[in-house]
Parts: C-alpha cells; sequence; structure tokens
C-alpha cells in the first residue's frame, strides 16, 4: 500500500503525539524514526514508542547487520502487529547514526543493503521500504535503486540531496524524477515539500509517486492538509492539542513540549527571546506560563 503524504520519520521530534497532531491534520502515513535493531534485539522494544491509535504508521530500522535488522522486525511484528510498514534507514546523514555503520554509511554497501531488505522481507508480512540519499550523482543512484528492486521491497524513499549535503543546498528534484521513471516500484519522493499542493504537484507531473515531508511539518503540522498557523492564537492552539493529545496516554516531557513550541512559534516577532526563556523551564505548565506571559507582553 501506499499512502499519498507522508511524515517524514524525524529523529528525536516526531513522537506519537506529534504523529497523531500531523494525522489530524491530513497526513496519509507516519513512521517511528530511528529504531536501533541492535537495541530492539537485546530486549528493549519499548524505544517503539507506538499506540494503536495511530494508523498506516511505519517503523524505521536503522543497523548494518542484515540478520539482527531481519531479527529485529521480527520481534516488533510480533510485539507490534498493528505497524502496517517497515522501513530501512539508508539515508541519514548524522555523525552518531553513521559512525555506527548505519543511516547513510550503508550506500557504500550495496549488497548490504540488499541483504538487510532481504531479511526484512523474509520476516515480517508487511510492506517494506528503504530510504535513501543520492549517492554521489543520478547514474549511480539509478544502479542502486535497480538492485535495491531485485529484492521485491514494495517502495523506495528518496531524498535528493547526497549525504554529504545534510540539509544544505536544494533537493534535486530532476533526479528523483530520473529514478522514478527507471525503476518500476513506487518512489516516494523526499526533500524542500512546504505544502500539500507542491508534493501533489510533484506526483501529477511524475516526478514521484507519494511524497514524505519533513522539516517543513515541524513547524506546521497543518501543511498536510495545505493550511497554516496564520496567527498566534493559531499557533498556541497547535501546541495546546499537541499537549493534549500527549496527555491522553502520558504526561509530555519538558524536551518534546519545548522542541514544539520552539518550532510552532517560529515567525513570531519575540520567538528568539522566548527559545531564551524556555531553555530554563523545568515543566510542562512552566512552559504554556512563560509563553502566555510573553504574549502579554508583547500584544
Amino acid at each position: 500500500m501506499i499512502y499519498k503524504s507522508y511524515l517524514a520519520p524525524i529523529d528525536e521530534y516526531s513522537d506519537f503525539a506529534f504523529r497523531l497532531l500531523c494525522q489530524r491534520h491530513g497526513a496519509d502515513a507516519t513512521c517511528i524514526p530511528l529504531v536501533n535493531s541492535m537495541a530492539i534485539v537485546q530486549g528493549k522494544l519499548s524505544i517503539v514508542d507506538a499506540k494503536e491509535k495511530e494508523r498506516n504508521l511505519g517503523v524505521q530500522i536503522v543497523g548494518n547487520d542484515p540478520k539482527i535488522i531481519g531479527k529485529a522486525c521480527e520481534i516488533i511484528s510480533m510485539e507490534k502487529p498493528f505497524l502496517s510498514w517497515f522501513n530501512l534507514n539508508c539515508g541519514c546523514p548524522s555523525s552518531r547514526t553513521m559512525d555506527s555503520g548505519g543511516g547513510s554509511a550503508m550506500l557504500a554497501y550495496p549488497k548490504k543493503i540488499s541483504q538487510a531488505l532481504s531479511e526484512m522481507k523474509k520476516k515480517v508480512d508487511k510492506p517494506v521500504s528503504v530510504k535513501i540519499r543520492v549517492k554521489t550523482n543520478r547514474k549511480y543512484t539509478i544502479k542502486l535503486c535497480k538492485e535495491l528492486v531485485k529484492t521485491e521491497i514494495d517502495s523506495i524513499i528518496l531524498h535528493g540531496r547526497t549525504p554529504k549535503q545534510g540539509y544544505s543546498g536544494k533537493a534535486d528534484w530532476e533526479l528523483i524524477r530520473a529514478v522514478s521513471s527507471e525503476v518500476d516500484i513506487p518512489i516516494i519522493g523526499n526533500g524542500d515539500i512546504v505544502s500539500l499542493s507542491q508534493g501533489k504537484g510533484y506526483v501529477e507531473d511524475g516526478y514521484c509517486d507519494s511524497f514524505m515531508v519533513g522539516r517543513a511539518a515541524m513547524s506546521n503540522p497543518m501543511l498536510f492538509s495545505d493550511e497554516k498557523p496564520e496567527s498566534f492564537d493559531d499557533k498556541i492552539k497547535l501546541l495546546e492539542e499537541y499537549v493534549e493529545i500527549h496527555r491522553k496516554y502520558s504526561e509530555p516531557s519538558v524536551k518534546h513540549v519545548r522542541s514544539k513550541a520552539i518550532n510552532f512559534l517560529s515567525g513570531v516577532d519575540w520567538a528568539a527571546k522566548l527559545r531564551n526563556s524556555l531553555s530554563r523551564a523545568k515543566s510542562v505548565v512552566e512552559i504554556l506560563t512563560m509563553i502566555e506571559k510573553q504574549a502579554e507582553e508583547n500584544p
């Protein structure tokens, strides 16, 4: 099953409450980010922070040992049968992920990626995909994708930047279109999408079969409905909605609420001043009180 719009698995940001918030506002599918395969095999299943109420939910596995990756998927599939799809991360450019041999470091080992995907397909009865970045240039990226198709995976998520680029420069959507025209499985395009209409435009123009949004959704979860919070009150409402969703299951952490507040309130004139204040907050209530105080002082 290929969905129309995906929320990208954003490490240390897209927790269950944020995923549910994005789905309330139109995201068709979401994904748990960067679940360490070795940790799962060692019994740390709690890192798969999933709720049964989530729909079309995937889990993104990171690692560099095909057997361990396959075993981790098997464990997760048995313990969390409501998950809809599994993804292998071969695109994260962070040094923390790459230094351990996972993420974009896997692009140097196409056979290992293929082996890992084959293990995943053997162990789970759910769609399997891989998330990659541009491998040097168009030629090598197309070659890699054609090799990965042989594993009979269900789709490829392609971010239009090289690992070296990180999130700088522009995503190469012409390369994404070239890959899409060369392989016979769905391509989910990722990079620089800031609205539903833009993502749909890429699909309609043949660049990809579906699209994934990451950084733009961090400050505007409403983009999946082609909307955005216009006023300060709209932005606060989004934050309160996030907190409300979280509290249905557990008390949200200061870290998570702080990061959402900083992103949701970006663009507000006094956002920089608020950011400094929030760094000292000790509780969620204190964060909300600080925001209310700043709003009163800056009408």
